[in-house]
């Protein structure tokens, strides 16, 4: 196909799927025939130049959002129903996703975590007309995570998706002692990661829970002794930026939260909008303790999830859908 043919393909469908103008409008100003725009446009989704892709709306469950909001104190909560053909996660990406343009304006910060919620977020992301937003990390990088859903890859792929500049947090997440994290806390590069995430103006972060596959994975990456570690799984609730808590939302253990290089959850905490994002019955635990200790602003969970903790939290009220 030559150059100027393929121009033509794409200034149609331009004029056609961005511009919203009618075929016989299109015609008009390229100054050919209807059936011509027609064919070009049908050769504009076969050459890949026009991708179509339909998206199901999310569908929030209002009763037990209420219910919920008023069991965790959180002002805002949705319930996200699934249609019977889409992916749990996906459709609750979705909604996190527009929970997150809804709140973001030009020239701020985003601060991210890490996990699969987060990923299918970042997926369903896009926007054009925001302007000079940053992207960061509220942890360094956790070496036992599969890229696709690490903070660096997941923000990363967000700042794309948003036209936004991309601040990688350059450090391990977990280091093995406190003397070691002192000493990469005064590394320059680190510091300044540090202080654009603390001064974030949104975060969007991922629930974790005792009994969580990806939880467990961090857990272990402090390499505990045995004992040691027992004892903390019995108080062990939840997680969010590799920041472990009880369930009634204090701090786990501040000899682990020596060895972590990122936000504390006071700091998450005092971010203006935090973003939580939970799917799946098993984040009972990390949802409760992350509404007791006022980390979440905005909390996005599937009918599995948020079913789980009101059952948890007010078992003879149990509205199931």
């Amino acid at each position: 196909m030559k150059q100027r043919e393929a121009e033509l393909i794409l200034r149609a469908a331009r004029l056609y799927y961005e511009g919203h103008y009618s075929q016989d409008q299109v015609a008009s100003k390229l100054n050919t025939s209807r059936s011509n725009v027609s064919r070009m446009l049908s050769d504009a989704k076969r050459l890949g130049f026009v991708e179509i892709k339909i998206v199901s709306p999310t569908h929030k469950h209002e009763a037990l959002s209420a219910q919920l909001a008023e069991l965790l104190n959180i002002k805002d909560v949705q319930v996200i129903t699934s249609e019977s053909n889409d992916l749990t996660l996906n459709t609750v990406g979705r909604a996190a996703a527009s929970a997150l343009l809804k709140h973001l304006r030009d020239n701020q910060t985003i601060a991210i975590s890490w996990g699969r919620g987060l990923e299918a977020a970042v997926v369903n992301t896009h926007s054009e007309t925001l302007s000079g937003l940053k992207v960061t990390q509220l942890m360094g990088s956790l070496s036992s995570v599969n890229t696709s859903v690490s903070a660096e890859e997941v923000g990363r792929n967000l700042a794309k998706n948003l036209n936004a500049q991309f601040v990688p947090f350059l450090s391990p997440v977990i280091v093995s002692n406190a003397k070691t994290r002192d000493s990469l806390l005064e590394e320059e590069s680190i510091a300044k990661t540090l202080r654009l995430a603390r001064t974030a103006h949104v975060a969007l972060v991922g629930i974790g829970s005792a009994g969580s596959s990806s939880s467990e994975m961090v857990f272990e990456e402090f390499k505990n002794p045995k004992a040691q570690r027992d004892e903390l799984v019995k108080e062990y609730a939840g997680d969010i930026a590799a920041r472990f808590y009880k369930k009634d939302g204090t701090p786990l253990s501040a000899a682990l939260d020596a060895r972590v290089i990122g936000l504390t959850l006071d700091e998450i905490k005092n971010i203006p909008r935090v973003i939580g994002v939970a799917a799946g019955a098993e984040k009972v635990l990390g949802v409760v303790g992350a509404a007791r200790a006022g980390l979440i602003d905005t909390l996005i969970v599937d009918l599995a999830c948020a079913n789980s903790v009101i059952k948890s939290l007010q078992p003879t009220a149990v509205k199931s859908a």
